[in-house]
């Protein structure tokens, strides 16, 4: 064996110590934010703030995802993804401590602000990890498992929401804690495990997310598409469905207990959905799962019984969930394989874009057609995605070469 061969050995043998690591963390720090992202707008819901305010808050996050999707590969590539992954799980941290220091809504506004630009970094050093990792024709099982490990996490932090009084302090100094939590794993297995950073992560002139961006409006169009897509349907449901559950008169407990079920339900499809798409154009699966969610989201709007909000919201979220994974993939089909980093920022940003826009554009409907209007939304994009998504089918039959 030559000593050429014995590095790629070694990082081969520390792939799965790093990668359970890596989950393990990750999973910890999502489910306290999971828990604050619906804790924050019940908070302001008691404080009988409007749904604009509700929205404007949220949207402040992000926001933040936005424009640290920018930036964030950036310290990636000067301090590795070790150090990158501590850095923005403290300031996370502290700013969950931030919400008690204030009622104000401008307050809450940076507040949410600073967290989104901490949380796009975290997404930005798991999601281009698990690239440099993974190969083409296990991509898409790859990111099914992150999806799983991201889905559990937000489910659990919903539960965890009938630990104290939503009123107090103690929910706040929960999820700081389980973002501080979170560095344990990564710091056992060390910086070793990390992956290495390559030269387009820290010699790009412009900043990652934009280089990235344009790698993908040229290779893979479609992937922005689902990639807004996305953040519109998730950022509406994250911020907007307690709203709507309490305005149609779901109690808190009722809204943290159907909001933990439904993200736990989101953890279904992501397997089968991840192999079809592994031996399958991806965007045929794609238009399949967003002409499914708009089905679903259709009916939601027409019928507000509580077994039909049950039942059909389940499925709706355990279909929109699957769209974010599936566009990656597809793009990370396309791309040329050093431009995994500024590719990630670049989705991330598209992402965060529809995640910015996504509360707003819905507290906009549902203040002209009521509670409803989150579902006439939804409806309506998955709609437009599902036919581009045909529409691109139609254009170039075979996707990038993946079957």
């Amino acid at each position: 064996m030559t000593s050429a061969n014995t590095p790629s050995l070694a990082k081969r043998s520390l792939i799965p110590h790093a990668l359970v690591s890596l989950l393990f963390g990750y999973t910890i720090l999502i489910t306290g934010n999971g828990l604050l992202s619906t804790l924050v707008s019940l908070r302001l819901i008691q404080a009988e703030s409007s749904p604009v305010v509700i929205s404007l808050v949220q949207s402040a996050y992000y926001v933040g995802l936005t424009l640290g999707a920018l930036s964030g590969g950036v310290l990636i590539g000067r301090v590795g993804h070790h150090r990158a992954f501590v850095t923005f799980a403290a300031v996370a941290a502290i700013c969950a401590l931030g919400y008690t220091a204030s009622n104000a809504p401008l307050v809450w506004v940076c507040i949410r602000f600073v967290t989104g630009l901490c949380l796009v970094g975290i997404f930005n050093v798991v999601e281009s990890w698990l690239n440099e990792v993974s190969t083409n024709t296990q991509r898409g099982r790859v990111f099914s498992t992150y999806l799983v490990v991201n889905y559990l996490g937000v489910g659990a932090g919903q539960f965890l929401i009938g630990l104290a009084d939503t009123t107090g302090f103690a929910l706040f100094a929960i999820a700081s804690a389980l973002f501080s939590a979170s560095l344990i794993p990564l710091a056992i297995a060390g910086q070793h495990a990390c992956p290495t950073t390559n030269h387009a992560t820290s010699g790009s002139q412009l900043t990652l997310g934009l280089s990235g961006l344009r790698t993908v409006y040229r290779d893979a169009p479609l992937g922005l598409l689902g990639c807004l897509a996305a953040g519109l349907l998730t950022s509406s449901f994250f911020t907007m469905q307690p709203v709507f559950m309490r305005m149609v008169g779901y109690p808190v407990a009722d809204v943290a207990h159907f909001m933990g079920i439904a993200l736990i339900a989101a953890l279904v499809p992501q397997w089968p959905v991840a192999r079809l798409a592994d031996h399958f154009d991806r965007r045929r699966i794609i238009a399949g799962v967003a002409l499914l969610a708009s089905s679903c989201s259709l009916l939601l709007f027409l019928f507000h019984h509580p077994v039909v909000i049950q039942t059909l919201g389940y499925l709706y979220v355990s279909l929109i969930f699957t769209l974010y994974g599936l566009a990656i993939s597809y793009v990370n089909d396309c791309i040329p394989s050093n431009q995994r980093v500024p590719v990630s920022a670049g989705l991330l940003l598209i992402f965060s874009l529809g995640g910015s826009a996504g509360p707003t554009l819905v507290s906009a409907t549902m203040a002209r057609v009521g509670p409803a209007g989150l579902y006439l939304f939804t409806a309506l994009v998955a709609g437009a995605l599902s036919l581009l998504t045909l529409r691109s089918l139609r254009a170039v039959p075979v996707a990038g070469g993946v079957l």
